[in-house]
């Protein structure tokens, strides 16, 4: 690795007075200290971007170096997030358009109702009582 820092330090003081000459001092101000980078093995290593977050791995090959971005999912989770403030804001906001109205009332049933109910499960407790004394029968035994 520190082979490499020596050549790429190397290169940058070649590269540095062209840099000069094509960006004005604002553009290389705000690059300082943008990238962070830490050795993987012998002939790579990983930069991270602190400005876009960016992960790339770095490696050298026949002695040219070439970076490569890895896969990352947090656009897809941002867009999630988003997705969903968004589906949040929505309910949010029918949620206070349906305060002033006035919605589905829950109906209690009346007395007469729950002794209807009540009369069928009595006319179905009684069928199940008969079946069950009739299988007794059938088969010798005593009647419930």
């Amino acid at each position: 690795m520190a082979d490499f820092l020596q050549k790429a330090s190397e290169r940058a003081a070649l590269l540095l007075p062209l840099s000069l000459l094509a960006a004005p001092s604002s553009a290389l101000a705000e690059e300082a200290g943008r990238f962070v980078l830490k050795e993987a093995d012998r002939h790579s290593f990983i930069r991270l971007d602190t400005v876009t977050g960016a992960v790339s791995h770095c490696a050298s090959k026949a002695g040219e170096w070439s970076c490569k971005t890895l896969g990352d999912d947090r656009k897809q989770l941002h867009d999630e997030i988003a997705a969903l403030e968004k589906e949040n804001a929505e309910l949010k906001s029918r949620l206070s358009q349906a305060d002033g109205k006035q919605g589905p009332q829950l109906v209690l049933p009346s007395d007469k109702d729950l002794d209807r109910v009540m009369d069928l499960f009595e006319k179905y407790f009684e069928r199940f009582l008969a079946f069950i004394r009739q299988l007794d029968e059938k088969r010798g035994g005593s009647a419930i």
